[in-house]
This record gives structure tokens, sequence and C-alpha cells, in this order.
């Protein structure tokens, strides 16, 4: 089978499942209530008590960013783990994430370090955190840096913190960007606790199963797939050497 023919069948492939997650996700947030009035309830939850399954449909549906919106049992992931993590945590790729980690792990005093390359929606995601006044959130504008055999974003290393325990890594869009989600650990690995966890999004993409392979050869890892109806993701426990 040619590259060309490959590439083609892949891409209906994903716009197939991709289909198929929004019609699941507008059942899912039938009759939910409007963005405003759901950041709202979520910022009035209990400490440690995890948005509903229709809270979160509910964002998704009116975040109007399909292509690039987190799924929803990822979504769902990384409201569990901002309600248990001793923090900090760090977003690579900004977006609903940004909005769900400041609301939830912001109740019991966790920061959010996020990174996000691209100027519009930097300021998109930044206007919506000062409009509902979402603090603890600490978004940076980080161009992609060449660093030789792959390409990652432009920390902000005086500003991060040394002890992160939970990262989102949603970003920088692989197939834009050579090495993908790869410079994550030979960039900012030294800054991770032991047992770091990370969760990595769209873990059946070959892009993302090469990441995969190359942080399980070069760093010390353990990586569990959470197979979905539509995709996967990954937990990976980082433990620095």
């Amino acid at each position: 089978m040619s590259h060309t023919v490959k590439n083609i069948l892949s891409f209906l492939h994903w716009s197939f499942k991709l289909v198929n997650a929004q019609v699941e996700l507008y059942k899912q947030a039938w009759l939910a209530p409007a963005f405003d009035e759901l950041v709202l309830e979520i910022a009035h939850l209990p400490p440690g008590q995890i948005p509903t399954r229709k809270m979160l449909a509910g964002l998704l549906a009116s975040w109007g960013n399909n292509l690039f919106t987190a799924d929803l049992d990822y979504l769902e992931e990384v409201a569990k783990q901002a309600v248990k993590t001793s923090g900090p945590i760090l977003e690579c790729g900004s977006g609903l994430t940004t909005i769900i980690l400041g609301l939830l792990a912001g109740q019991h005093g966790v920061e959010v370090w996020s990174l996000e390359h691209i100027p519009k929606w930097y300021s998109r995601v930044n206007k919506i955190l000062q409009r509902y006044k979402i603090s603890g959130v600490n978004l940076y504008l980080s161009p992609l840096q060449d660093f030789g055999s792959f390409y990652w974003y432009s920390p902000p290393f005086a500003c991060l913190p040394y002890d992160f325990r939970l990262v989102i890594c949603d970003g920088p869009p692989s197939y834009q960007t050579p090495g993908g989600r790869y410079g994550l650990l030979p960039v900012l690995g030294q800054r991770f606790c032991a047992n770091t966890l990370i969760l990595l999004d769209d873990a059946d993409r070959e892009s993302e199963i090469e990441v995969l392979r190359r942080w399980s050869t070069e760093a010390k890892v353990n990586v569990s797939l959470r197979k979905l109806t539509y995709g996967s993701f990954a937990l990976v426990n980082y433990f620095p050497k």
C-alpha cells in the first residue's frame, strides 16, 4: 500500500471517528445548560466533587472547537485527576481543559501552568479565564522552538516550578510539528516529581504511538492505554533518572 493511500485511509478513519464522537457528545449534552451556567455550576461544586458527565458534555458541545477539543472521556479523566492531584499541573496546549483544571484544581489551591503557541487561541482562553475570574492558571504564549531533532514549546523556564505532579499533554499538534509531543520529556522532564502522571491524548494515532515508543526507550515510564469507543489516551507514569 502506497504512503499516499495509507494517509488517505488514516484520514477517513479519523474523520469517521470524529463524526461518531460528535453524535455521541450531543446525545450526552442534550438539554444541558448554557456554557456560562455550566462554568458557574462547576465553580460552586464542593471541593473534590467531579462534574457530571452531562456537565462536561455540555461544555464540550458549546465550546465550538470540535476539531481540537478533547473528547468527553479524556475531559472526564482530566477532571478526575484535577480534583485529587496535589499539584502543580503542567498543561501542553490550552483550551477547555484549561478552564476545567483552573476551576477544579484551584478549589484546593493547586496552580496550573499552561503553554500555548497560537496567539489567537491564547487570547481566547485568557479572556475566558478573566471573564470568570479563574485564578491559579498561569497561561503563557510559548512559540514553538527548534530543539534540533524536534520542535516543542519554548517554555518560560524562570517562571515554572520544579515539582510538577500532573501533566495534561494535548499539544503541540503532531501533524504540523516535527516530533509532535515528544519534546515534553527532554525539555521539561527534570521539572517532574517521581511518579508524575502524564495524560497523553490521541494515543492511538501513529504520531503519538511513536512518541510513547521513544519515551519508553529513552526514559523510565509505565504506560497504560485507555481504549475508548472512538480513540484512546495514555496514562504515563514518569520516573526521573
